[in-house]
């Protein structure tokens, strides 16, 4: 064991435990063993006695809910790891894994109490800031789908919406949504003086001094004690509005939601806020890929790439950050280097097929859309591209069950209108006919939005 060599150490103590089979230690010890030399379904039948006939070992429990982490059985290991916290509440790593299995089985409010001890444990391991601006932008959502659920155009809804988009630089969206609350609800000050920032953010001073202006008008929030929730908010007591459940009155999921946002913003300053290391940049890098911001994520990566260089995961990461930002030109050598040297993973295959369609080299891009569709865990936006290409090479037949398959996707008519095209270039008449009239009511629908889009822009109070 202290040489590393596991998988030997364990034909030994299985040996010993089997001559010993009334002795826990030894089953601990061997599920230990096995644990470590990635033998995970035979540790866990040693480690569940062991932790039964020992029930305040360390050991024992810790890797046994490893054990189970590392095989996917969150909801098993969630016993065992609470167990072993309780026995030693200073060890990181035990903290981190409980953590990490409160996420997984959806326990967000279990996993930000796990995120915060850690934080306390350890300052500067940026794993819990990252975790808790992943919990709380769950559960920031999980109170607006209640709120949206009730209804969805409510003046609460509406204000979450429009403090997500200021909160995003999407200015013209947020005014008209800021605007649409105070349509639908009362007047109140912390409406205006959003606006009045919404304002100063996109350079409008004057416009600003407007919105304050009638915040001054509305009367003073009484903010003496009890403190209702908008003075609690002021005053950044977050946590304290965040302990709400689905029977919660609206006005207090609402605090709760803006309170989580607020949470997540701030973990991820202080986030950002770490000396630089290649956990912290990957873990920046995944949080802003997560969040759609491709080209910040992509910045994020190139850097702890710069502090290892080579490294397989971010590698691979950093390879669907260049795609998804539309950096084509990078991500075109780096793909082809994957998809060669890891030809059973659909995604590189596939993404260089969609790349190859972006440019029109739809000749070129059919042979890697085609390997990547025939494989098992092949994307719906895969055999898309796929039947699209085959349709741009005069292909029809072979573009029609690709194409029919990918309807799910299809939002604005786009894809209704091609399988029309390969329908008639098929002789299928009347399948043309149903495909163009599904495109035209999704074209008008798009349409319309696309104008209600555009009309938006930030315009004086």
């Amino acid at each position: 064991m202290s040489e590393k060599r596991f998988a030997d150490a364990a034909v030994l103590y299985a040996e010993l435990s089997a001559s010993y089979p009334n002795e826990p230690t030894l089953k601990a010890n061997l599920g230990m063993a096995l644990h470590l030399s990635a033998q995970d379904e035979e540790a866990i039948k040693h480690l569940k006695p062991a932790a039964s006939g020992m029930p305040d070992s360390f050991p024992a429990n810790f890797f046994l809910g490893a054990s189970l982490v590392r095989l996917g059985r969150y909801d098993e290991a969630l016993a065992p790891l609470r167990r072993a916290v309780d026995i030693d509440s200073g060890h990181p790593f035990a903290q981190s894994m409980l953590a990490d299995a409160h996420e997984a089985t959806g326990s967000y409010r279990d996993a930000v109490k796990q995120w915060r001890r850690l934080r306390e444990l350890m300052p500067e391991n940026p794993f819990p800031y990252a975790g808790l601006v992943r919990c709380h932008e769950e559960l920031a959502g999980d109170a607006f789908d209640v709120l949206k659920s009730r209804n969805p155009e409510s003046q609460e809804v509406l204000l979450v919406l429009a403090h997500s988009r200021l909160a995003s630089a999407q200015y013209p969206s947020a005014l008209y949504l800021f605007r649409r609350a105070l349509e639908v609800g009362p007047a109140a000050r912390e409406i205006h003086l959003a606006v009045a920032d919404l304002y100063e953010h996109s350079g409008r001073s004057a416009w600003a001094s407007v919105e304050r202006g009638k915040a001054s008008e509305l009367p003073q929030h009484d903010c003496g004690q009890p403190q209702s929730p908008v003075c609690m908010f002021l005053a950044g007591h977050y946590e304290a509005l965040t302990d709400t459940d689905e029977s919660s009155t609206d006005d207090a999921l609402y605090w709760a939601a803006r309170s989580h946002a607020r949470l997540a913003e701030s973990a991820f300053r202080e986030l950002g806020g770490l000396p630089e290391s290649f956990e912290q940049l990957q873990l920046i890098a995944d949080l802003l890929g997560g969040q759609g911001q491709y080209a910040k994520a992509v910045d994020a990566s190139r850097r702890a790439l710069q502090i290892r260089p080579g490294d397989p995961v971010l590698e691979r990461q950093f390879a669907e950050f260049l795609y998804r930002s539309g950096n084509n030109s990078e991500a075109r050598s780096l793909l082809k280097r994957l998809a060669k040297s890891d030809p059973n993973d659909s995604r590189w295959s596939a993404m260089l097929g969609g790349l190859l369609v972006r440019e029109q080299q739809f000749n070129d891009s059919i042979p890697y859309l085609e390997r990547a569709a025939a494989m098992p865990d092949a994307a719906l936006s895969t055999r898309l591209s796929l039947g699209r290409s085959y349709l741009a090479v005069d292909r029809p037949a072979d573009a029609v069950p690709h194409l029919e398959a990918s309807l799910p996707l299809d939002t604005d008519g786009s894809v209704h209108y091609q399988l029309a095209q390969a329908y008639q270039r098929t002789g299928m008449r009347e399948e043309a006919r149903i495909a163009l009239n599904r495109y035209r009511e999704l074209d008008q629908e798009t349409r319309l939005r696309t104008e209600a889009s555009a009309s938006l822009e930030v315009t004086p109070p």
